[in-house]
């Protein structure tokens, strides 16, 4: 009776002892595959999309760029709607959503690679006269890539609005040099 007793006992440890093994090898498990997607994250690329004003102008531009640490392979970036630069819509080949970056994949896109695409000033954009649909303040831009066997899709929403009254940066030294040679003109 006694080592009955004793191989109940005997089993109901090893069945503790088993249930803990097996939590302790699924939390190794999640500790690998929680190291492996941070180590994905560290090493692949970050394709970004986003506008800026170009310093001392009213220009908005747009730019495409690789933050990441690996080149993003056969990368296609694509527009939702037309975007005429400057708002010449008479030149369809100017047309932001047909030309090469945006209409034909590209093979490698580099580590700190840039693409920047001239949008239009800031009063053309957002001005009363400017043509329905000519440079649209709201788009999207969707960029699709692979690495390491993998394929990303994301979108970009472009919202043009916030910079609505905003100013580029000004530089003092630049103003300066301005105020020098329109005084340098008017000696002549």
């Amino acid at each position: 009776m006694v080592i009955e007793y004793l191989t109940a006992i005997l089993a109901f440890i090893t069945a503790i002892y088993a249930y803990l093994t097996l939590r302790m090898a699924k939390a190794s498990e999640a500790s690998v595959e929680a190291m492996r997607d941070q180590s994905e994250a560290m090493l692949r690329p970050y394709i970004t999309v986003a506008p800026f004003i170009r310093p001392h102008t009213t220009l908005l531009y747009l730019r495409v760029s690789n933050i990441g640490k690996v080149a993003a392979q056969n990368l296609h970036l694509s527009l939702d709607r037309d975007f005429f630069p400057f708002g010449e819509v008479n030149r369809p080949e100017r047309n932001l959503r047909t030309i090469s970056a945006f209409s034909t994949p590209i093979d490698s896109f580099a580590p700190g690679m840039e693409l920047i695409f001239a949008l239009a000033q800031g009063f053309v954009i957002f001005g009363e006269g400017t043509q329905p649909g000519a440079c649209p303040t709201q788009f999207s831009v969707t960029a699709t890539y692979e690495f390491l066997g993998k394929s990303v899709t994301e979108v970009n929403r472009i919202d043009l609005r916030p910079y609505i009254g905003s100013e580029g940066e000004r530089d003092p030294v630049v103003e300066e040099l301005e105020r020098i040679r329109g005084v340098m003109e008017k000696a002549k």
